[in-house]
């Protein structure tokens, strides 16, 4: 999972595994098999590529965050920045992409906003657990700001 979170994040910002290699001063080769999952960055290289990316090592490295991305413009950030702390119910132009969330989210896609930074927008949702019936649990999700194209507000109790 770190792989496939390096492998997007670096695609993301339009970085080669050579251009990463050297800002992080190791070999390409390094940046490769940490992108295969033959290995992972030691902590204080952890550290950098979170940096780099502007994510916390906690969302980088955890199993419990994932990473939805897609290239294309930035919103206005006041506007996202409106929406911490609400419900609500986010559109996708992508058709992919669509179905990947709608699948993932709970409560018929309604998710609360928990933070919005200028790359990422945090979103929590319960759902039913994998291979479960009653069970649930809480998801937390970053999502790429160019991954939506809009959202509805909704209330808490709807």
């Amino acid at each position: 999972m770190l792989g496939e979170k390096l492998v997007a994040l670096r695609k993301k910002y339009g970085y080669s595994q050579q251009d990463l290699a050297e800002r992080l001063n190791v070999t390409r080769q390094t940046i490769s098999n940490w992108e295969c999952g033959q290995g992972a960055p030691a902590l204080d290289k952890a550290a950098e590529i979170a940096k780099i990316y502007q994510v916390s090592l906690d969302d980088l490295v955890g199993d419990g965050v994932q990473f939805v991305i897609k290239e294309k413009s930035k919103p206005d950030q006041r506007i996202l920045k409106c929406l911490v702390g609400k419900y609500v119910r986010i559109s996708y132009s992508d058709t992919d992409l669509f179905l990947e969330m709608d699948a993932g989210f709970g409560s018929k896609g309604k998710v609360k906003v928990l933070e919005v930074t200028e790359d990422w927008i945090r979103v929590e949702y319960i759902r039913t657990k994998e291979n479960t019936l009653l069970k649930k649990e809480t998801v937390i999700k970053l999502i790429d700001v160019n991954a939506v194209d809009g959202f509805v507000i909704e209330e808490e109790g709807q």
